[in-house]
């Protein structure tokens, strides 16, 4: 069974990022959304099992350094990604953010 959860670092002050909006679409349609809670995590995000296809999981990082009065030229930072047909795996894939740009690495 196909899961997936994500977790966001603001790597300029080193803490979690929480109450960042989320949400998972597959082509036009969002999936799944939420926000990070306290700890900047947000687990079992979407539908299990999650099929294979083509995913992309979008963090609205722009409004939420903007309420924290910062300027970032990003409105958001996404992650685009693909399940195999033969997966059957925990995706955990987390942002790093700060206010000049984002990285992501697939997590366990």
């Amino acid at each position: 069974m196909t899961t997936l959860s994500t977790h966001i670092l603001d790597i300029s002050t080193g803490k979690p990022a929480g109450g960042v909006a989320l949400r998972l679409e597959q082509g036009d349609q969002v999936i799944a959304s939420g926000l990070t809670n306290a700890n900047g995590r947000l687990g079992d995000f979407a539908p299990a099992p999650l099929p294979p296809g083509r995913y992309r999981l979008v963090a609205e990082t722009g409004d939420w350094f903007a309420a924290k009065g910062l300027e970032t030229p990003f409105p958001c930072a996404q992650i685009d990604f693909i399940i195999p047909a033969a997966a059957d795996d925990h995706y955990h894939l987390p942002f790093l953010i700060a206010p000049g740009g984002w990285s992501t690495y697939r997590g366990s």
